[in-house]
């Protein structure tokens, strides 16, 4: 997670998350590292990555970070820090956390009331995951294993995402009931269900032979 210097809105415009993802996309083209997900606020982000190179990856975060902040401060005509010191890491160990790290990412607009529906936030990964949805911020963006796995077509595992994801929504009260189940292509008996399969499938994934 990088955060702005004391949780100013560092990230706010059109223009400043523009920058922000192109300064990104510029060297995510030199890494090994992979970009999964990622929801830009207005005075922090949220991303996952697959770490497959920790010295590079490091050298990511310090040159994409000190370049946005040279960026923003000749913008601004303005000096001193821009991030909130180093970003905040976290280890994401199973595919079980990576799915609803990834649900927590994505509906971030909607638990800070900028947005009912994740499809109308931009700033994000949700449009790629629900909807196959690629543009410019987002052509670097790789999917995870677990991810792969929902379906045998593109097009299955759109929709299971959805699914999983208004699961998700409905599960934190994010979302009311008689809404979600507009949305389902199936009952809330089938989705609970198929939720606790996915779930149950990911832990037999991630406590046996890798």
């Amino acid at each position: 997670m990088w955060s702005s210097h004391d949780k100013d809105w560092n990230i706010s415009t059109f223009e400043e998350k523009a920058a922000y993802m192109d300064s990104l996309n510029k060297f995510l083209k030199k890494q090994s590292n992979e970009l999964n997900v990622f929801t830009l606020m207005s005075n922090h982000t949220h991303e996952i990555y697959d770490i497959l190179n920790k010295e590079e990856f490091s050298n990511l975060m310090r040159n994409h970070h000190s370049r946005y902040g040279m960026w923003f401060n000749r913008k601004h005509q303005r000096r001193g820090k821009v991030a909130y010191e180093r970003p905040k890491t976290c280890l994401i160990e199973d595919d079980e956390y990576s799915m609803r790290a990834t649900f927590y990412i994505h509906a971030n607009p909607v638990r800070a009331g900028i947005t009912k529906n994740a499809a109308s936030y931009r700033w994000s990964t949700h449009n790629l995951y629900a909807f196959g949805k690629r543009d410019e911020f987002t052509k670097n963006v790789r999917f995870p294993g677990w991810y792969m796995e929902l379906g045998g077509t593109w097009e299955d595992r759109q929709r299971k995402y959805r699914q999983l994801f208004d699961f998700y929504l409905e599960e934190e009260g994010l979302i009311k009931q008689e809404f979600l189940q507009k949305r389902f292509f199936g009952s809330m008996l089938w989705a609970t269900d198929h939720a606790k399969e996915v779930s149950e499938w990911l832990k037999s994934r991630s406590s046996g032979p890798p």
